[in-house]
Order: C-alpha cells, then sequence, then structure tokens
C-alpha cells in the first residue's frame, strides 16, 4: 500500500505524519476522492495542485502558496499522477462506479479528448480550459498515441510525461519558495477499479 510505504520512509527520514504538509496533483474525478488514500495517514493537507486528469492547472501560484503552508522544521511531498480505470473483467480505461449498472470511462477527461485529436489544433477556451489543454497536450503527441496498440493506455503514459515535466518545472521556477525545504516527489499512474476491489499504483 502507498501510504504505508510513505509513512515508513518518512521515519526512516525522521518525519512524522504532522510534520509533513502534502499536496495531490491528481484528477478531479470523485472516484480518486473515494479510492486515493493518502489523506488518510496523519499527513498535512491536502492542497490541491491537480485539476483534469491530474495536470497542475494552478501553476506557480498554487504551488508556491502549498510551500508556504510547510510546518516549521517539517517537510513537503507532492504525490503526482493520472488515472486509469480498469474493470474487473480487465478493460482498461473503464471503471464500473458505486450505483451504477454500467461501466463508464476513466479517465473520462482523457477519453473525451482523444475523441477530439485531428490535423487542426485549437486554442484553448475560458468556457472548458483545462479540457482544452488536455487536447492539447495530445495533440503535441498524436501519432505516438493514435499508433500504441492501446491509445487510451498510451495517452495516460503521455500525460504522466506531462504532469511530471511540468511539476519539476513549477518547482524549478519557484526555488525561492522552496529554498531549504525538504521536498519529496512521488510519481505514478493511479489506477482506479471496480466498486469493491482495492485501487493502486
Amino acid at each position: 500500500m502507498l501510504e504505508k510505504e510513505i509513512l515508513e520512509y518518512l521515519k526512516r527520514v525522521g518525519f512524522k505524519p504532522e510534520e509533513v504538509m502534502t499536496a495531490n496533483s491528481v484528477c478531479s474525478d470523485d472516484v480518486n476522492a473515494m479510492q486515493f488514500s493518502i489523506s488518510d495517514t496523519g499527513l498535512l493537507g491536502p492542497f490541491y495542485l491537480g485539476g483534469l486528469d491530474g495536470f497542475p492547472f494552478t501553476g506557480l501560484t498554487g504551488i508556491q502558496a502549498f510551500a508556504h503552508h510547510m510546518p516549521e522544521e517539517g517537510a513537503l511531498l507532492i504525490y503526482f499522477g493520472p488515472h486509469i480505470g480498469i474493470t474487473e473483467k480487465g478493460g482498461i480505461g473503464k471503471i464500473r462506479r458505486t450505483g451504477q449498472d454500467h461501466d463508464s470511462d476513466c479517465c473520462g477527461a482523457a477519453q473525451a479528448a482523444l475523441k477530439k485529436l485531428n490535423n487542426k489544433p485549437q486554442p484553448p477556451t475560458l468556457l472548458d480550459y483545462q479540457q482544452d489543454n488536455i487536447v492539447t497536450l495530445f495533440q503535441m503527441h498524436k501519432q505516438r498515441i493514435e499508433t500504441a496498440i492501446d491509445p487510451i493506455q498510451e495517452a495516460t503514459e503521455v500525460m504522466y510525461d506531462s504532469i511530471a515535466e511540468r511539476i519539476h518545472l513549477l518547482i524549478d521556477h519557484s526555488k525561492d519558495t522552496f529554498k531549504g525545504k525538504h521536498a519529496i516527489l512521488i510519481g505514478s499512474v493511479f489506477i482506479n477499479v471496480d466498486e469493491g476491489s482495492e485501487a493502486c499504483v
């Protein structure tokens, strides 16, 4: 379990849970709120950096605000990554959600973005800014995604790379804010599963 491994690591390096401020850059999807359990460990936070599919849309303002919330003599921990569903029968990009009798897209934003890939990229709009930016990110890797054996799985890998790159860029542009602070980064693809099963990274 990820939360157990995190607590064991923090103990080894000399931090108690109440000394560590966390941030998540994970998708806004409600299934993550139900299945993502780092928040139940006694760690502080989380500060929410992520928007659709986990991309850190809060930008410099968000990550710098988060860094300012660190306890004295404490540490910062950022978990980041996209998510993807896998059904009980092994279907990728779908899950059976609580109370529903059918499978649905997961991540829905990623699935929707795949349907908009074309040879004429459109600029982001204010009404759907986050989704439009995901389409743009996928558009940059259109050939890689469309020639993959499983496009949604490949798109999830593209999103992971994009999130990791952006998190590091935001920290690099916030050196003064992070100077002298312990910062722990954990990146992975979060796997959602059908109701009654156990999610994993």
